[in-house]
């Protein structure tokens, strides 16, 4: 074989792969087939996440801040990805505090993939970075109206459930004071999708203080 030869060949194997995975999306088949492609799909196609002034449907009576005196603003600011919650105070006296309605999550009338009909949403937490320190208890989701509730939920498609929130600052180490900022991490699956795609991480501030 002539060298000539030897490296159009080479150049031929070289080009194929190119080809072959130069030009590849990173996609998921779900358990109809249907390919969704990754990266042109969003959190927010599967899950709403609404604060009082982002709501469509103009619901009211969103958790408020913990004030010292009168009525804090709203604890819930923004919509979707830009989301974020601002507790107020709270006392490191190991008691727990209920933000009833903090946000509220709602699905889609269809979900991107047509054949799924219902989606499971779980909130885990991340302590606050600096501190070490956890002042998130935990968040239930419940009917509208409903305090408490589940973690995770199952929600059917076009159906809202708020969030309810409990803080407490138990143990030692929290300065009076300070703000503390864990996140609530909101992950989306269902049945023969991806898990850990698509996944809501919304910033959360707490103070800590005397009253």
């Amino acid at each position: 074989m002539s060298r000539r030869l030897l490296v159009l060949l080479v150049l031929a194997v070289v080009a194929a792969g190119a080809a072959a995975f130069g030009f590849s999306h990173a996609t998921y088949t779900s358990s109809s087939q249907t390919d969704i492609t990754a990266s042109a799909d969003h959190v927010h196609n599967w899950l709403h996440l609404y604060s009082q002034s982002t709501d469509p449907a103009g619901l009211t009576a969103y958790a408020t801040q913990r004030v010292q005196t009168g009525v804090g603003p709203l604890v819930a600011t923004g919509v979707d990805e830009t989301l974020s919650l601002t507790m107020g105070g709270l006392r490191a006296n190991n008691t727990s505090v209920s933000f009833n309605r903090s946000f509220t999550i709602q699905t889609p009338a269809t979900f991107p993939d047509t054949t799924v009909t219902q989606a499971t949403i779980t909130a885990t937490y991340v302590a606050d970075t600096t501190s070490g320190l956890q002042p998130l208890r935990d968040v239930r989701f419940n009917v509208v109206g409903s305090t408490r509730g589940t973690n995770p939920v199952t929600l059917a498609r076009n159906t809202k459930y708020q969030a309810n929130v409990r803080m407490r600052a138990s143990g030692t180490g929290w300065v009076v004071g300070q703000v503390y900022r864990p996140h609530l991490i909101l992950t989306v699956t269902y049945t023969g999708g991806p898990v850990g795609y698509y996944v809501y991480n919304i910033p959360l501030a707490v103070t800590i203080t005397t009253w």
